[in-house]
């Protein structure tokens, strides 16, 4: 297994001050602002475990994109869950007015979201110092995560430094799947013909274009292998969105015994967890449901790009649960990523399953 990339700070829980600004900070209603992908929310879901420590007597809200607001509706720590479809300066300032909130930690920093926190007289305003919006903030955070020394929930995590805001526990996504969840799941599995007391492994092929990936012919190459091994009997779940339905259909289309092979294309976000959690491995490339994978206990397979800024050590899973594989140097002369071999993702899927399995 992987070493766990699971980050330990500190809290403080008395009202604190602001090294810089010298600001008395003892916040009733904050509100946690990241917009853009699922990845990088969940990734940032210890921020409100961190200030709930903090800060356990305020009322914590998080503003997030609408893909992924069912995901995470019901997370613990969060008050109510905001969701807005596209970030404008009009929508921001309404959401932050009608909360009413004195203290916004602005995660994601685009133009449009501080202007937003700034005119509803969002009092204590934090955000990145880097920007030449940042007088928009009065905390400002100086750290540049362009050079991908850390990875990206150790960089959320250290915007509270600029609030003193410390914990001395493990910090680590955690995503819970409902019995409801777990009950919708069971009855799409019915309808597409899947056995539900039936292994299976979960392989996500989709990307955004955030990273470079692993290529269709070397996902088909993969499935096959595992597809005729002798003693393996898993069958093998494809999961995408519907306007990813052609790219997957290519894969499918290109394995050769297809009775083991079944395609879920339209999983809400609460079906895809509880799909993730039955798994018994979850095989992709760097992509938001990797983490929705770890964050849900599932075992993951993960294809990286040794690039520094799409780099495991920047946005690998947070979990012990994992197996990485990615190519010892980046090089833009060609795809680098073909030099993660099929046979050697094979080889260590199928020692994996048949140790699991005694």
């Amino acid at each position: 297994m992987e070493k766990s990339n699971i980050f330990i700070v500190k809290i403080c829980k008395k009202p604190i001050i602001h090294n810089q600004n010298n600001i008395k900070l003892n916040p009733k209603r904050i509100l946690v602002i990241r917009t853009d992908r699922i990845g990088d929310v969940v990734l940032t879901l210890p921020v409100i475990d961190a200030l709930k420590d903090c800060y356990p007597e305020a009322t914590i809200d998080f503003l997030v994109n609408k893909r992924v607001y069912e995901l995470i509706s019901d997370y613990p720590n969060i008050n109510k869950v905001h969701s807005i479809e596209k970030v404008t300066v009009k929508g921001v300032k309404s959401i932050c007015k009608k909360g009413n909130y004195d203290f916004a930690i602005v995660v994601f920093p685009r133009f449009n979201i501080a202007l937003g926190v700034y005119l509803s007289g969002v009092k204590y305003r934090l955000g990145s110092g880097y920007r030449w919006y940042s007088t928009l903030f009065n905390l400002k955070h100086y750290q540049h995560r362009k050079h991908a020394l850390k990875h990206e929930m150790e960089y959320n995590l250290d915007l509270l430094k600029e609030v003193n805001c410390y914990i001395n526990k493990a910090l680590t996504p955690i995503l819970k799947v409902s019995l409801e969840d777990k009950r919708n799941l069971l009855a799409r599995l019915i309808v597409q013909n899947i056995k539900p007391e039936t292994d299976y492994i979960v392989i996500h092929v989709p990307s955004l274009g955030s990273a470079k990936v692993w290529s269709d012919s070397n996902f088909v190459e993969l499935i096959n292998l595992i597809l005729t091994e002798k003693g393996l009997n898993c069958n093998i779940i494809l999961t995408g969105t519907k306007d990813e339905e052609f790219h997957v259909n290519f894969i499918y289309n290109g394995i050769s015994d297809r009775s083991r092979v079944f395609m879920l294309l339209e999983l809400n976000m609460k079906e895809l967890a509880a799909l993730l959690q039955r798994s018994v491995l979850f095989i992709g490339n760097s992509t938001g449901p990797i983490h929705i994978a770890a964050a849900v206990g599932a075992f993951v397979v993960g294809l990286y790009s040794p690039a520094r800024v799409e780099s495991p050590v920047r946005w690998g899973p947070v979990t012990d649960k994992k197996k990485i594989f990615v190519p010892e140097r980046d090089d833009n002369t060609r795809n680098v990523m073909e030099d993660i071999k099929p046979g050697d993702v094979f080889n260590f899927v199928k020692n994996y399953l048949i140790t699991n399995s005694e």
